[in-house]
């Protein structure tokens, strides 16, 4: 852990220089909380839905296939305490269509406190695709999977720098439990270089150590510690032209390494290259992803990018090399609606493919609404 405490007090330095715009902005993946200071003493219900259609037609050895189809709904109770602090509580539901009850039901609760250039969470995080990992550190899909992030987060937004620090802790024990606990520690950070023109150049450094462990267990396995780290360097160039708005050109050296005690994973350490090609037309992506890597393994990221098999467990496929292509959609259909369609085929190198053609895909569709409405206003002493 000793180069991810210098990573964090490095890049800490650059708090007080000014915000780094997101990389790929998809809003329909997008989850945050605002805080205006005008809506102090503010009382507000707020409510989330997320419909998905998520389909992989994959037939390698590595990614299991499958398909998710169902709906998210949060409605929550919001209050503004004071110009910078908001607390929000409420239910998290979620039906997968084909099961006769909902699959998940848990409650959520946010305190969270905005400064100009920050904020701090406690409870239930501002997550998934809001950390901004590229996809072999962490998977998008986590947001239809294990939605709910709950711990501790710290997040900076400066016009030279970004990060979000977080502690997600996804499964606490007692005293004699049959399970162990497991938690992640994320920094997902940005440091703007340039920003001249119509050019762009930031360098994005990302860390996700993940652990299942602890004290009070009555399970034999050995505890296993495991870091994901990147460095790269994005190059965004902006067009504003009316229907190519930019490119973003971005390339990520990865890392994984095994820091457990005892190691039982496959591999001690890997490591991989993301190569990354963005056109981004007005409401519609053209997203190219070249990936080659050597004994890399991630337990948050998606599966295409392992080297042991989700599919079939104890195969491993030490060297992978892929292409993968996204087209995208993505627009606000009607006001706090967004539509998300993706088709994503991707190519094998190194692993021979026995659909015929070698070329495998997967297809999504979601649709967001974000609903927002005033109950009761009431009076503060605060101040701004």
């Amino acid at each position: 852990m000793k180069y991810f405490t210098i990573i964090i007090l490095t890049l800490f330095l650059l708090y007080k220089t000014e915000t780094a715009e997101a990389q790929i902005d998809y809003p329909t993946f997008k989850s945050e909380i605002p805080v205006i200071p005008e809506d102090s003493g503010q009382l507000s219900f707020n409510l989330y839905n997320l419909n998905y259609v998520n389909d992989t037609e994959w037939f390698g050895n590595i990614p299991l296939s499958g398909t998710l189809f169902g709906y998210e709904i949060i409605p929550e109770l919001e209050y503004q305490i004071s110009p910078r602090l908001v607390l929000k509580a409420g239910l998290y539901l979620q039906k997968e269509f084909g099961r006769p009850h909902y699959t998940t039901d848990a409650p959520t609760f946010t305190l969270k406190y905005k400064t100009k250039h920050a904020s701090f969470l406690i409870g239930t995080l501002e997550g998934n695709d809001n950390h901004q990992f590229i996809e072999p550190i962490y998977d998008y899909k986590w947001i239809i999977n294990e939605r709910l992030e709950n711990g501790f987060q710290f997040k900076v937004d400066t016009k030279r720098y970004w990060q979000d620090f977080f502690i997600n802790w996804r499964v606490a024990i007692h005293p004699g439990d049959p399970f162990k606990e497991q938690f992640d520690i994320g920094y997902s950070g940005k440091v703007n270089v340039l920003d001249k023109g119509r050019f762009n150049f930031s360098i994005p450094i990302q860390l996700l150590y993940s652990h299942a462990g602890g004290q009070y267990d009555s399970v034999s396995t050995p505890l296993t510690s495991l870091v994901n780290s990147t460095i790269g360097g994005s190059l965004i160039y902006t067009l504003n032209h009316k229907l190519l708005k930019r490119i973003v050109f971005e390339n990520n050296y990865v890392n994984y390494k095994d820091i457990s005690f005892t190691k039982v994973q496959a591999f001690k350490e890997g490591n991989g290259f993301l190569s990354h090609l963005l056109f981004d037309f007005k409401n519609v992506g053209i997203d190219l992803r070249y990936w080659n890597s050597e004994g890399f393994i991630a337990p948050r990221g998606m599966a295409l990018f392992q080297a042991v098999s989700q599919k079939y467990p104890g195969l491993v496929e030490k060297h992978r090399e892929l292409l993968i292509v996204s087209f995208i959609y993505d627009k606000e259909i009607f006001p706090n609606v967004h539509f998300d369609f993706r088709i994503l085929p991707y190519k094998d190198f190194v692993e021979k493919i026995t659909s015929g053609t070698g070329l495998e895909y997967s297809y999504e569709m979601y649709i967001k609404y974000d609903l927002k409405f005033n109950i009761k206003k009431f009076k503060t002493s605060f101040r701004n």
